[in-house]
């Protein structure tokens, strides 16, 4: 099994706002029409109404709640495979950013 990888967690820090590169791939996922189709969504709302909560036994998880309705969403949109996803989900910060 495909492990997923945060991107956020491997970005490096630096101390200037010009490198702040993690900020400028927000900002063109807020333009992208991937960005678009994640603010018609309430995430949180829905996770709430279906009861979705954070486990605090076992395993950390690697998605909140409304992330996991997120992944969801995504995996709908684009029509590809567990596998093909996890694969995509570490290497386009997009897809990071939507869940």
């Amino acid at each position: 099994m495909a492990k997923i990888q945060n991107i956020s967690e491997i970005h490096p820090t630096l101390g200037f706002t010009e490198f702040d590169i993690l900020e400028k791939y927000r900002k063109s996922f807020h333009a992208s029409e991937l960005g678009s189709l994640h603010s018609v969504f309430p995430f949180e709302s829905i996770a709430k109404e279906i009861g979705l909560s954070q486990s605090r036994l076992g395993r950390r998880n690697s998605f909140s709640p409304s992330s996991k309705i997120a992944l969801m969403v995504l995996k709908a949109y684009t029509g590809f495979s567990d596998r093909l996803l996890v694969e995509h989900l570490n290497g386009n910060i997009h897809y990071q950013l939507f869940c």
